[in-house]
């Protein structure tokens, strides 16, 4: 099982696996962690990646169980385990790619933006509006599986407007795709994760904030 969700969202901190008792072999570093049941948890990572492998220590074999999807009651015991130990583990050893702190840093520095909270019973979804309250943009956190993306977990995104020309040049699948909950002709979904280009995506923010402010009432 691979860890891909985290690396969209974390850093590995190298310097805090040794003392957490992580041991480098090549380019990773592991990790064995006893569970329940005679059974036992490898954390591999590296600096891009990471990996879980869980161990039948009777057997001596790798538990398929535990990598299906629809696991039974005690392979979902055991998932549930690993599941908090790698919570433990991003708390020791990674540090949050602060994406959306410096965008929301970036709004409110150019264009006095503070984030609006739209929607009472949703703490994490915020607005950004122009002086006279238009919408310039929207960050919400989404399951991949909601952009039609085949990860577990969720997702940061940022909704932009541009020209319709723009936006089907502008798609590229990867970070860019089409706008998610909004209309797909003017609007584009940015998936905020590590590796996008951040200096790109304040440019596109600048072009949906003047297309916004700008637009002539009708």
């Amino acid at each position: 099982m691979n860890l891909d969700n985290i690396y969209t969202k974390y850093e590995l901190n190298i310097k805090s696996l040794a003392q957490k008792g992580f041991i480098k072999e090549n380019n990773f570093y592991k990790k064995r962690i006893n569970l329940n049941n005679n059974f036992e948890v490898e954390i591999i990572l590296s600096k891009e990646k990471g990996y879980i492998k869980v161990y039948d220590k009777e057997l001596e074999e790798e538990y398929l169980p535990f990598y299906a999807e629809n696991a039974g009651e005690f392979a979902s015991g055991i998932k549930e385990e690993v599941k908090k130990i790698v919570e433990e583990i991003v708390k020791q050893c990674f540090v949050k790619v602060g994406l959306q702190e410096q965008l929301i840093d970036y709004v409110k520095e150019k264009y006095k933006t503070v984030p609006d909270y739209p929607f009472s019973n949703d703490k994490i979804s915020k607005t950004f509006k122009t002086s006279e309250g238009k919408w310039y943009s929207i960050l919400m956190e989404v399951p991949y599986k909601s952009l039609k993306i085949n990860k577990e977990g969720k997702v940061t995104i940022l909704n932009l407007k541009n020209t319709a020309e723009k936006v089907k040049s502008l798609i590229d699948n990867k970070y860019i795709l089409k706008a998610y909950h909004m209309n797909k002709k003017y609007w584009i979904t940015i998936l905020l994760v590590k590796g996008i280009n951040l200096d790109k995506v304040k440019k596109l923010i600048d072009e949906s904030y003047n297309l916004v402010k700008n637009k002539k009432k009708s």
